[in-house]
């Protein structure tokens, strides 16, 4: 905006005011002299005091926390004092921001910072440094320090109820294990809500290595299966799985992908479920209604809560344990803010009308979302390690809200304390070009046995697991065979046998494979495509087989159907109308379907 259009701007802020909210802001600063009493005077010294060396005198007297509103605004909101974010980072706000103003009972020190902050307009909230003042101010203050996370140190000795969760190494062994279900066909979610089954999870927890064990669900239903559920949840939004009648598959390119490095392999998963909009994860927090009906309308973009999520995470010190507190406040302090809702009041616990979070602060929604962010998904895909502890609030922070003093927690994802953002994370947030996985070059020695077994010597890494369960079936932890099935299912798709054939020559110090491997192996190759599909047909049963005959051998029946054997007959179902018209004129009547 033009400096003439700014100085403009100032004066019709100011004269937006009257003079009993005038005539306080001069009189705070003694050094500007007496006040005058009209308001037209009153604007113009206003303004002539900020022009010169007023401005300086005045931020000079300000105190050290009033500093901080006018540097804070000034860089980081485009003037606009943003209290949400202030109370995050200093704790507690200036007097300005919270008394009630009186002309004749509030002391006049405390309307210094009534020199820089006014209302933007006459039916606008908020207070703001104008632009004309920011201009000005920006030659005087100095940019406050970048906002930084620092690491700390966990308790010493840690606490019973403490456990710390590593994750890298465990992501991908679990994630071995849930291709190799995708692989048989056990994830099924719902077709309407693409949602797991609770006996999905609690098969699937079985397998895995729950966050929580043996802790009472009452309060946080759901506690025991947030693995399970993150990881349904994470290959569903990838893009080489798909559903298909409610079951989740692999598409050609995911059973290609299964020869991939597994640590590549969890990175492009992450990336497909930032931008993926089929679920939103606020949904989780069960125990906040009005998520649905009209409350939908006001939600936010999903995939913007997670980039910033995924931004702060990039901040965060590599290999350094960085407290929950710590991590959510950084968040606003560092410009990582989002929102859930625009419209916050349509959320609401237990009763609509009493129960509304109109006055809910970070922790209860934002802060909600994003424990099941960082413990559902990031933890579970194995980007970060987590100290974790039962889901109960000793001190909790919704007891302002109607019937909050009768829950344990808001969540299941209460009992995050400290997050550390590990070496597979930096590389699946592009921090690192590379993962050092050890498991993705060792080979272990094997034979390739008659009968298509093969034998390890000592059991194979993950890496390793990762592509023989695409080619063989499991026997114990050093054999496996061969399995024509699998095979013919991964040719099918686009895939290839020269993956297998490359694992095993690096392995096997035998020259040439067993003969009857061999002729597996190049059977399964030649007789992968052995049936094409043709198109569908429709399949008609005549009364006899003498009627199928003559329908098949008649002069105007006889181009239009072929012989299926026995009493059947096939058709093209777009030629059925001229089919039936000729049965009609041999004779003959087709039932209706």
């Amino acid at each position: 905006m033009p400096a003439n259009n700014n100085d403009q701007a100032f004066l019709d802020i100011l004269n937006l005011l009257t003079v009993d909210q005038l005539k306080p802001r001069f009189k705070s600063c003694l050094a500007a002299g007496t006040a005058p009493t009209r308001k037209a005077d009153l604007v113009s010294a206003i303004k002539a005091w900020l022009s010169g060396g007023g401005l300086a005198l005045v931020w000079q007297s300000l105190s050290p926390l009033e500093q901080q509103a006018v540097r804070t605004s000034l860089y980081r909101s485009d003037g606009w004092f943003d209290e949400r974010r202030f109370t995050a980072e200093f704790g507690v706000l200036p007097a300005w921001f919270t008394e009630c103003y009186h002309y004749y009972h509030t002391p006049a020190e405390q309307y210094k910072l009534g020199w820089f902050f006014y209302p933007p307009g006459r039916y606008q909230d908020g207070q703001r440094i104008p632009d004309w003042l920011q201009d000005r101010l920006k030659l005087l203050v100095s940019a406050p320090d970048i906002a930084e996370l620092s690491p700390v140190e966990l308790p010493t000795p840690l606490p019973e109820h403490m456990v710390i969760v590593e994750r890298d190494k465990a992501a991908t062994r679990e994630l071995r294990l849930m291709l190799a279900l995708l692989q048989e066909g056990e994830l099924k979610v719902s077709d309407k809500t693409a949602l797991p089954s609770k006996a999905l999870l609690q098969k699937v927890s079985t397998r895995l290595e729950e966050y929580y064990s043996g802790v009472s669900d009452e309060d946080a239903p759901g506690v025991g299966h947030i693995k399970a559920f993150g990881w349904v949840m994470l290959l569903q939004a990838s893009r080489w799985v798909q559903r298909k009648s409610g079951r989740l598959i692999l598409t050609s390119e995911g059973l290609r992908q299964l020869s991939a490095p597994l640590h590549q392999t969890l990175r492009t998963v992450w990336q497909d479920w930032l931008d993926n909009v089929s679920q939103d994860e606020f949904a989780r927090i069960e125990i906040v209604k009005g998520q649905t009906g009209k409350g939908a309308q006001y939600l936010t973009s999903v995939p913007d809560r997670r980039y910033a999520i995924e931004a702060a995470l990039t901040e965060s010190p590599a290999g350094g344990w960085v407290s929950y507190p710590d991590f959510s406040r950084f968040m606003l302090t560092a410009g990582h803010e989002f929102e859930v809702t625009e419209d916050v009041s349509a959320l609401y616990m237990f009763d609509r009308h009493y129960g509304t979070l109109h006055n809910a602060n970070w922790e209860m929604v934002q802060g909600r979302y994003l424990r099941c962010v960082l413990l559902e998904y990031a933890a579970t895909l194995g980007l970060i390690d987590v100290v974790l502890a039962p889901p109960l609030q000793p001190e909790p922070d919704y007891d302002n809200i109607w019937c909050g003093e009768d829950v344990e927690c808001l969540s299941r994802y209460d009992g995050l304390l400290y997050i550390r953002l590990n070496a597979l994370g930096a590389y699946c947030l592009g921090l690192t070009k590379s993962y050092e996985d050890s498991s993705v070059s060792q080979q272990t020695p094997l034979t390739l046995y008659k009968n298509g077994r093969l034998g390890f010597s000592q059991p194979p890494s993950e890496a390793e697991l990762l592509l023989i369960e695409g080619y063989a079936d499991g026997l114990d932890y050093h054999n496996w065979r061969l399995s024509q099935e699998k095979m013919l299912t991964l040719l099918e798709n686009g895939g290839s046998l020269a993956p297998l054939r490359d694992f095993i020559a690096k392995r096997d110090s035998q020259p040439f494979l067993p003969q009857d491997a061999e002729r597996l192996l190049t059977n399964c190759e030649s007789n992968a495509g052995a049936v094409t599909p043709a198109g569908t047909v429709l399949l008609l049963h005549c009364r006899d087989e003498q009627t199928a005959a003559a329908i098949g051998a008649h002069p105007l029946t006889a181009s239009l159907c072929q012989s299926a054997g026995d009493n059947r007959l096939l058709i093209e179902p777009s030629r059925e109308p001229d089919f039936r018209q000729a049965l009609h004129q041999a004779g003959y009547g087709l039932a209706v379907r």
